[in-house]
C-alpha cells in the first residue's frame, strides 16, 4: 500500500553540483545503474514511544517537514548537455510505502523494507529520498529511509533521521539548517583553497606508483568485486589501546595499519591510500544535508613498528584530511595532466572509509569473543579496486574489504583481514 504527502518550501533554484556531490556522481556513473545501488544510503528509525502511537498520516507529515527543511532532500540531479546539475524544487509530493505486520514482526519487516527500497539505483532526475512505514495495529513502529548518495552522505543521513525523530517528539525544530544552495555558491568563490589542495595532490602523485594494484593477477570471481567483513572484538580492543597510547583516533590507527600492510603486500616502497573524509569540521558543515565526502591522500614510505609509525605519521594523516576539499572538475584535469606526463593512468584506486558514528564507550570494549569472517554479496563493477570500510558490526568493530578479485583474489582478501587483526593485536601488546 502507498500513501503520499505534499511538501513545500520557500527555497528553490538551479545549481551546479557541490564538490562532494560531483565526486560521488562521477563514481556512481562509472559503476553504472546495475551496480550503483551499492552507493545508496539506508536508514531505519524506530519511532519513539514517548508521546504515544503515531498514525501513518502524522509520520508522513513529519517527513514532509524534513524534506521542506533541507535543500538536499528536494534536489533533482539531472544530466544535461553541459554535464550534471541539480534543480532544488520548492514543492512536490513524497510517495511512501506502507507495510502492515504484527508487532512481533516489526523489526524484521523494517529491515526487509529498507533493503528492498535500497536495492534499486536512483535514476536521472529522480526524487532523492525513498520512504516506507511499518505499521502495527494502526500505529507506525519504524520508518525506512533510503537516500541518494549524490545528495546525502552517511553523516547527512544521520541528520535526516535526527530531525525526523525530533519532529515526532516535539513537533517543531526552531534552528534553521545550513543549506546546499548556499554551499554551492560558497565553493564557487573558494578557488584558492581548492588550488592548494590539488597542488598538494599533484606533488604527491608524482612520487608514488601509478596504482597500488596496477595489473590483473587472476581470472577473478563472479561477481568480480568480492566483499568480506571481519568482525573482531580482539581487533576492536587492541585498536582502542593503541589509540589511547598514541593519542589518536581509532580510525587513524587502522588507516596507518592498513597502509603499512599494503606496503608489505604490494612491495611498493611508497604506498598511497585515499581516506574518504567527511569534511564536517565546522559548525557550518556539521549538519548540512548533502554529500560532503571527498578523498584525501595519505602516503607512507619506509617506517618502523606500528606504535612508532602512529606517532611519526600523525601529522601526515591530518594533512591528508585537509587536502580533501577541492573542485572536482579542476582535480580531474590535474589527474589527466599527471597521467599524460607519466605516460600511464595515475590514481591509487585504493580507499579507506570510516562509516561508524562515534567511538564505542571505553567501558563497553571487550577483547573476548570469537572473530568471524563473512562474505557478503559482491558486485560486478566498483569505482575502486580496493576499499576498506570500518563499521559497527555484530556488536563490535567490523572491517569490510571490497576488492577486485582479478587483482586481489578472495584467498588473499581473507588473509589480509586476518593479518590486520594479528598485526594490530601484536602491536597493542608491544611497547615499541
Amino acid at each position: 500500500m502507498r500513501i503520499s504527502v505534499d511538501y513545500a518550501s520557500s527555497r528553490s533554484g538551479t545549481a551546479a553540483l557541490a564538490w562532494g556531490q560531483r565526486a560521488i556522481w562521477e563514481a556512481i556513473r562509472r559503476v553504472g545503474p546495475d551496480d550503483a545501488h551499492y552507493f545508496n544510503v539506508p536508514r531505519v528509525l524506530a519511532v519513539p514511544r514517548a508521546g504515544g502511537p503515531r498514525t501513518p498520516g502524522s509520520v508522513a507529515e513529519a517527513l514532509a517537514q524534513v524534506v521542506a527543511r533541507h535543500d538536499g532532500l528536494r534536489s533533482l540531479v539531472r544530466l544535461g548537455a553541459a554535464g550534471p546539475h541539480q534543480e532544488v524544487v520548492a514543492a512536490g509530493t513524497l510517495p511512501i510505502e506502507t507495510v502492515e505486520v504484527a508487532n512481533a514482526d516489526a523489526g524484521a519487516a523494517a529491515a526487509e523494507l529498507v533493503t528492498r527500497l535500497a536495492a534499486r539505483s536512483f535514476g536521472d532526475g529522480e526524487q532523492p529520498l525513498r520512504a516506507g512505514l511499518v505499521v502495527c495495529d494502526g500505529a507506525v513502529t519504524h520508518v525506512a529511509l533510503v537516500l541518494s548518495h549524490v545528495v546525502s552522505d552517511w553523516q547527512a543521513a544521520d541528520v535526516v533521521v535526527r530531525d525526523l525523530r525530533m519532529l515526532l517528539l516535539r513537533g517543531a525544530i526552531t534552528t534553521p539548517p545550513s543549506q546546499l544552495l548556499d554551499l554551492v555558491r560558497e565553493e564557487q568563490a573558494a578557488s584558492a583553497r581548492s588550488d592548494r589542495a590539488i597542488a598538494q595532490w599533484e606533488a604527491l602523485l608524482r612520487t608514488v606508483p601509478s596504482a597500488m594494484f596496477p595489473e590483473a593477477v587472476a581470472a577473478g570471481s563472479t561477481p568480480r568485486f568480492a566483499r568480506a567483513v571481519l568482525s573482531s572484538p580482539r581487533l576492536n580492543h587492541a585498536t582502542h589501546m593503541l589509540a589511547r597510547r598514541a593519542s589518536v583516533s581509532t580510525a587513524t590507527v587502522l588507516l596507518v595499519a592498513v597502509t603499512m600492510l599494503l606496503r608489505e603486500l604490494t612491495g611498493h616502497k611508497v604506498c598511497a591510500i585515499t581516506p574518504i573524509v567527511h569534511n564536517r569540521f565546522s559548525d557550518r558543515t556539521r549538519d548540512l544535508v548533502t554529500s560532503l565526502n571527498q578523498l584525501g591522500l595519505f602516503t607512507l614510505g619506509p617506517c618502523g613498528s606500528l606504535n612508532e609509525t602512529l606517532v611519526n605519521e600523525y601529522s601526515a594523516v591530518i594533512a591528508s584530511y585537509r587536502r580533501a576539499r577541492f573542485d572536482t572538475l579542476a582535480f580531474d584535469k590535474m589527474i589527466d595532466r599527471v597521467s599524460a606526463d607519466r605516460g600511464v593512468s595515475v590514481f591509487p584506486s585504493c580507499c579507506f572509509n570510516d562509516l561508524r558514528v562515534g567511538e564505542d564507550p571505553i567501558g563497553t570494549i571487550r577483547d573476548d569473543g570469537e572473530s568471524e569472517l563473512e562474505w557478503l554479496p559482491g558486485t560486478e563493477r566498483r569505482s575502486c579496486h580496493f576499499c576498506v570500510a570500518l563499521m559497527h558490526w555484530k556488536g563490535t568493530l567490523g572491517v569490510e574489504l571490497n576488492a577486485d578479485t582479478t587483482r586481489l583474489p578472495e584467498s588473499e582478501m581473507a588473509a589480509l583481514l586476518h593479518r590486520l587483526e594479528s598485526f594490530v593485536v601484536e602491536a597493542a601488546r608491544s611497547q615499541s
